[in-house]
């Protein structure tokens, strides 16, 4: 059993036991390489950014907004309350905030002298 496993079926004693699916979407060159993705998972009833990357000299050109829209349409699709990721003050703070996301959380000195921002966005 993992770690995972070990704590999913511990909390499966306090509210229903969830299937976890995880979702992947890539964007790509014309040659087909990789120059972006988003990675996560839906379980309890949330979708879970984990990370989302775009190459850093095709920034600014949409392609991290479409991939995003691409995996919050997977999931409303799956009944999801909404999206839930963190940042840190260097990344994409302002990025999330135009694609409608709000702050409800921070840490400070995460890293040393930063700060991480925990962010979600509710699905209507």
């Amino acid at each position: 059993m993992t770690i995972i496993q070990m704590i999913r079926e511990f909390n499966q004693h306090f509210f229903p036991l969830s299937e976890w699916q995880s979702i992947a979407v890539f964007a790509r060159d014309e040659s087909g390489l990789i120059v972006g993705g988003v990675l996560g998972e839906i379980g309890c009833d949330w979708l879970s950014i984990r990370i989302l990357v775009v190459q850093e000299d095709l920034r600014g050109k949409g392609i991290g907004s479409n991939i995003l829209k691409i995996a919050e349409k997977e999931g409303q699709k799956q009944n999801c309350v909404g999206v839930h990721l963190e940042t840190l003050e260097f990344q994409a703070k302002e990025f999330y905030e135009s694609q409608g996301y709000t702050v409800f959380a921070f840490q400070e000195n995460y890293p040393l002298g930063h700060k991480r921002y925990f962010m979600q966005k509710l699905f209507n």
